[in-house]
């Protein structure tokens, strides 16, 4: 039996990647549409957990330009505005709290981008666990949907804690 300190935490194997993280996020959105469309064509096999990640990642771009103003991509120096308009959704869902779907594709938004920001400047893979989805380098596994959503709800800061640690793995 479980103590209430205890977590069972399910890690599932790194997911290989398919897509270049180099690439702009407008080629992104391109090769991730080319292979939707081979999915739905029956060309390709079921898509990963990583399409589902990149498809809300971009979907966080578009967040940004077109409701906040803000111009960003994948690129490491873009962190602070990425963390700018979080605090801005903490705030507004602390005097408004969203409804529960809108909250729960928020944090994945944001948590697809923020693991493609890793992936693409520190290194790592996608990992599927049971506490939402996660980065695996270097033998660390990374749960960065939890830290996201926790600083959503309560303003507990331990994002770019994550993002510092995996610099230094």
């Amino acid at each position: 039996m479980m103590s209430n300190n205890e977590i069972n935490l399910e890690i599932g194997e790194p997911i290989p990647s398919e897509f270049d993280y180099s690439l702009s996020p407008a080629e992104l959105d391109r090769c991730l549409s080319e292979q939707m469309e081979l999915f739905k064509q029956g060309k390709r096999s079921v898509p990963t957990h990583e399409f589902s990640m990149l498809g809300y990642a971009l979907d966080f771009i578009d967040f940004a330009k077109n409701r906040c103003n803000q111009e960003i991509d994948f690129d490491e120096r873009c962190l602070p505005v990425f963390l700018g308009i979080l605090n801005a959704l903490r705030k507004m869902f602390a005097e408004n709290p969203p409804p529960d779907e809108f909250f729960k594709t928020t944090v994945k938004q944001a948590t697809g981008y923020f693991g493609i920001v890793i992936i693409k400047n520190i290194g790592g893979q996608w990992v599927n666990t049971n506490m939402g989805m996660g980065i695996a380098y270097k033998g660390e596994n990374a749960l960065i949907m939890n830290p996201i959503g926790r600083f959503l709800q309560t303003g507990d800061d331990t994002i770019m804690a994550v993002y510092e640690h995996l610099k230094k793995v």
